[in-house]
């Protein structure tokens, strides 16, 4: 077999491997960042960073896209103790798709639910029972080709299964993906 040869059967079997991701992206890597008050205390102020990503697609359709995602939060309050904190997540995620903008962006609602692990059990005036926590993410975007932008509240809880139950938020987390 020539090389002319073996190169075509490469890239046909790439193309044929492959090409619902150079059609349709299953995967994005995030990074966002996000600052506003403490809604339990308003003399301090949370903030952080939080690098996620849908790592696993499982269903999409038209006006929706499931996947499993994956997060890593570190956080920070003006609160004057307990003032960092790092999160790993595992969520469920739903993309709702209504309308495109100017026909060829597709605007979305987000919503993603799943199990955490918080390194401190106190976050500035907040108190968990638990290093193990659930993060619940609402949010807003808009995908440009294969750059992503999104703004959303991150809510940190243990939705009430033990006490305390002092749940901490980040409200404005503007993020910014790449899609593949």
């Amino acid at each position: 077999m020539n090389k002319t040869t073996l190169l075509r059967v490469f890239l046909f079997a790439f193309l044929a491997l492959f090409s619902q991701i150079l059609f349709a992206w299953n995967h994005s890597v995030e990074l966002g960042y996000g600052h506003s008050h403490d809604p339990n205390d308003t003399k301090h102020y949370n903030s952080g960073v939080l690098l996620s990503g849908d790592i696993v697609p499982l269903l999409r359709n038209d006006w929706t896209f499931w996947s499993i995602t994956g997060s890593l939060g570190r956080w920070y309050s003006t609160a004057p103790h307990n003032k960092n904190l790092t999160s790993v997540a595992a969520s469920i995620a739903l993309r709702f798709y209504p309308f495109l903008i100017a026909n060829q962006y597709p605007s979305y609602f987000l919503a993603s639910f799943g199990p955490a692990y918080i390194t401190a059990r106190q976050f500035g005036v907040n108190k968990q029972a638990e290093n193990v926590t659930i993060q619940s993410n609402l949010g807003v975007g808009v995908e440009f080709n294969y750059i992503d932008v999104n703004l959303r509240l991150s809510h940190f809880s243990n939705g009430s299964m033990s006490k305390p139950n002092n749940g901490y938020n980040v409200l404005y987390l503007l993020s910014i993906g790449y899609l593949f």
